[in-house]
């Protein structure tokens, strides 16, 4: 009975002093108890008493952050970002010139994925700008050694991830769809280089099923055991 009473009062205790009903950390890396240190610091009403205790605070800011022992100018750091976590309203005798920077939070801007999906997947989607560049070109030597790359890339890729070798018509075909019209080649006109160091993707290989391998082990030691049993020991 008195454990219940006292886990309700708990709860009760948790529920109205949870983290996310707290006011923001000034600098969260010093944790909640130094931006309470620095609360009660603002209410002390001597001014005295407040760079006294300001004092103290960098002191233990040092102790719980000692890597900042090897600037230079640490104390000074210290005395910023208790300033910080004031939100630089703290009336003290300080030592230093403190500069107030507030920063404001903005919302990062949207990155803009793309969403558009993929008619053949194991092309990838960088095979898609490429054609699109391509089909904006004008027709010559230069755009016919794009495509015969293109078509190369796509007989490789298709090897690799598919174990197929594409025709030089099909691939002609896939561009011609890729491209929506815009690149219309005949197989026979496409140069296709094949890359022998492509390793092909191959499955995964099954579990073995360990009940005959058992049943075999099983059958061994039977054996042996009748081994024991007619072995003649003098």
């Amino acid at each position: 009975m008195i454990g219940s009473v006292l886990f309700c009062i708990y709860m009760t205790i948790l529920q109205e002093d949870y983290n996310t009903q707290r006011p923001l950390l000034g600098i969260s890396e010093y944790g909640r108890h130094v931006q309470e240190y620095i609360e009660h610091i603002k209410s002390l009403p001597s001014k005295e008493e407040r760079t006294s205790w300001v004092h103290n605070l960098a002191g233990i800011m040092a102790t719980l952050n000692p890597d900042i022992k090897l600037q230079v100018n640490y104390k000074e750091i210290l005395w910023g970002h208790i300033f910080q976590m004031a939100d630089y309203e703290l009336d003290v005798d300080c030592p230093y010139e403190i500069v107030q920077v507030k920063q404001e939070f903005k919302r990062p801007e949207h990155l803009g994925y793309n969403v558009s999906g993929i008619r053949f997947r194991f092309y990838g989607r960088n095979l898609q700008m490429m054609i699109d560049k391509a089909a904006e070109m004008e027709d010559g030597e230069l755009k016919q050694d794009l495509v015969n790359m293109i078509a190369s890339f796509m007989y490789n890729s298709c090897k690799a991830w598919n174990n197929e070798n594409l025709s030089n018509e099909v691939i002609a075909e896939h561009l011609k769809t890729l491209s929506k019209g815009q690149l219309k080649i005949e197989g026979s006109e496409l140069v296709v280089s094949a890359d022998t160091t492509v390793n092909v993707r191959r499955p995964m290989p099954q579990k073995t099923n360990n009940f005959g391998r058992n049943n075999n082990n099983n059958n061994k030691n039977k054996n042996n055991k009748n081994r024991g049993k007619n072995f003649r020991r003098f």
